[in-house]
């Protein structure tokens, strides 16, 4: 069983993604037809208007058995996120929220921290999603907040193809994963990869390195569909590189316990 607990779907005729576009991304994503047995988290995809795409999210997730859960976009800093925190969590099959921090200088507001106080107080998990040069900035920030339940998108985003950025990368993941809270989705590389690094040729050095720091009872698995496209199935590529006996947890023993889903859904 593989739970896939990083989807994107879309449609921009019904929601607007102002950013795909310049990406050159389609217009529209849906949940991928597999034969194998999988289910999906669906992540917000930094949507312009984040309510109308986590409500969006929430009917596609009652209509289909393969939705296991949705992380829904919440801007924490906002001067009403407390009444879109408490919006959301009335939404079916809610089992976490992100708000995107990259490139965003957010990483200091006191009013973001306030944010996740309260996703704290409310038991919900935190998506954090940053580019690997402010690593930094989000373990001082997260380890204000060491009740809150933090998984690290993509590894955290290595540069691969940089001997000494990914030396940074290790160095600054590594202090990372010493906030007991804190859980590393192991996706998002497959976009990283451009030119002539070939994902066959990093995939193995920074899967086994997360793992290896963060362990493999704090690692989940994530396709970052369609933002990132393997020729192959990354879920299984990953797998694949992975001790028969660290494959349950991560393809899915993880998600379950992490993205534990509340008692009235």
């Amino acid at each position: 069983m593989i739970i896939d607990t990083h989807l994107h779907i879309w449609d921009t005729s019904t929601v607007h993604v102002s950013w795909l576009a310049q990406a050159g991304l389609p217009s529209k994503s849906a949940i991928p037809e597999r034969v194998e047995k999988r289910q999906y988290i669906l992540v917000e995809a930094d949507a312009d208007d984040p309510v109308k795409e986590a409500d969006w999210l929430a009917d596609i997730a009652e209509k289909d058995s393969r939705v296991y859960g949705i992380v829904a976009g919440v801007a924490l800093e906002a001067h009403d996120a407390a009444e879109r925190l408490e919006r959301v969590t009335t939404l079916p099959k809610l089992v976490g929220v992100r708000r995107l921090l990259q490139d965003r200088n957010l990483f200091n507001s006191p009013y973001l921290l306030q944010g996740m106080k309260r996703l704290a107080d409310n038991g919900i998990p935190f998506d954090a999603c940053v580019r690997a040069g402010e690593l930094p900035a989000l373990t001082q920030l997260l380890s204000q907040v060491p009740e809150l339940t933090v998984v690290l998108d993509h590894m955290g985003k290595p540069e691969v193809g940089n001997k000494q950025a990914m030396f940074n990368w290790h160095r600054d993941l590594a202090c990372l994963a010493e906030l007991p809270n804190v859980h590393c989705k192991l996706s998002g590389l497959p976009a990283e990869c451009q030119g002539s690094i070939a994902l066959e040729d990093v995939t193995a050095g920074v899967v086994g390195a997360a793992v290896e720091l963060f362990g493999p009872q704090r690692c989940l698995l994530g396709s970052d569909y369609p933002v990132s496209l393997d020729t192959y199935d990354w879920c299984l590529r990953v797998l694949e590189l992975l001790p028969a006996e660290h494959r349950a947890p991560i393809a899915h023993e993880n998600a379950l316990r992490i993205y534990s889903r509340r008692p009235s859904q």
